[in-house]
This record gives C-alpha cells, sequence and structure tokens, in this order.
C-alpha cells in the first residue's frame, strides 16, 4: 500500500541578528532606572515596563531600534506572504537569577517579537508549546520516531538576537541559571 504525507501548517519563528546596534547602550541604560519597571504577573523574579509604558519604543531615542524591528517585521510577512504589520505595544523585562517567564500567548496580536540585549547565552532559553499536541491525543510508543510527538520546543536563544513569531503560540522560559536577562517585547496589528 502507497501512502503520501502532507506536511501541513508550519508555524515560522525567524531569528534576526542586531548585534552592535547603535541603541543598545541607550536602551540599557534607560532600562536599568528602577522607576522605568515594576512586578508583572507573568515575571517571577524580575520587573516589566508592561504597565507603566504601554509602547517604550516609541519614544525618541528608541527610533532607530523600532524602526529596523519593523524592517525583519518587514521581511517575516514577506517571506510568509502575510500582510504586513506595525507595532502596537512594546516593554521590556528584566529577569534576575532564578526567574523566568510563565506560559502565555500574545492573543490580540498578529506577530510577536522578543529581543535579547543582555543575556548570558544557554542560561534562559525560550519554549514554544506545540500548538496541535492537546489535539492529538496518541499513546506514543517510541518518542524518538516522529517529529509530531514534541510537546514543547526550546530555542536557544542568543544576545543581541531578535525573535519573531506567530502570537498565538503558547511561550515560556526554563528558570534563568545566568545574571540579569534583558528582553524587550512587542505585539503587532494590521496597517
Amino acid at each position: 500500500m502507497r501512502s503520501n504525507e502532507f506536511n501541513i501548517f508550519p508555524t515560522t519563528i525567524l531569528e534576526y541578528d542586531l548585534r552592535n546596534h547603535p541603541s543598545k547602550k541607550t536602551l540599557l541604560e534607560y532600562i536599568e532606572n528602577p522607576s522605568n519597571s515594576e512586578s508583572h504577573g507573568l515575571l517571577d523574579k524580575g520587573t516589566s515596563s508592561y504597565k507603566l509604558f504601554p509602547d517604550f519604543l516609541r519614544h525618541p531615542v528608541f527610533i532607530s531600534l523600532r524602526n529596523d524591528i519593523q524592517k525583519c517585521l518587514d521581511d517575516y510577512c514577506y517571506k510568509l506572504g502575510i500582510s504586513y504589520v506595525n507595532i502596537e505595544n512594546s516593554w521590556f523585562s528584566i529577569m534576575e537569577k532564578g526567574g523566568k517567564v510563565d506560559n502565555h500567548n500574545h492573543g490580540a496580536s498578529i506577530i510577536s517579537g522578543a529581543y535579547y540585549p543582555l543575556l548570558k547565552e544557554d542560561t534562559c532559553n525560550l519554549y514554544f508549546k506545540n500548538p496541535v499536541h492537546n489535539a492529538m491525543i496518541f499513546a506514543y510508543k517510541d518518542l524518538t520516531k516522529s517529529d509530531y510527538q514534541y510537546h514543547d520546543v526550546r530555542v536557544s536563544i542568543k544576545q543581541d538576537h531578535l525573535y519573531l513569531f506567530p502570537s498565538f503560540l503558547n511561550h515560556y522560559t526554563e528558570k534563568n541559571r545566568g545574571d540579569k536577562r534583558v528582553v524587550v517585547s512587542f505585539n503587532t496589528k494590521f496597517y
């Protein structure tokens, strides 16, 4: 008996290298100011600007960073063949050693992103939950035989890199084994 396999509905996560961005020093100085962030429910052992500054990337000193992130979003949309999006809101989070981000998604957004200007590599990786896993209730006999059996997929994040992904994907981090970790996150909407 012959069979055909159709691998449908791919989920694309793209990584962009923003190393040596001219805004990085100013960004880290801004983030270091304790009055610019507060505790947040999804973040264990850390703070965020999420409630205080709903779109901090609109600050004039971060316009070049925002514009470069927008270029990456345009590239992502082009590669996926979808309508273009703009950054709707943005925030930063600071995670201390032992902290983590709880499982969540950005349901009201189209594409979400995370830029890591400060992080010790391989100390606090990003995990994405398989969006179809709950609908696929199989009794797996051998977990090495199929890519379809993953519950979660780990992405080894790198300092100075930007990651773009569909906002519906649930994601979380492992506990931070390094020192301070800083991430700039954002959501988007269609033009």
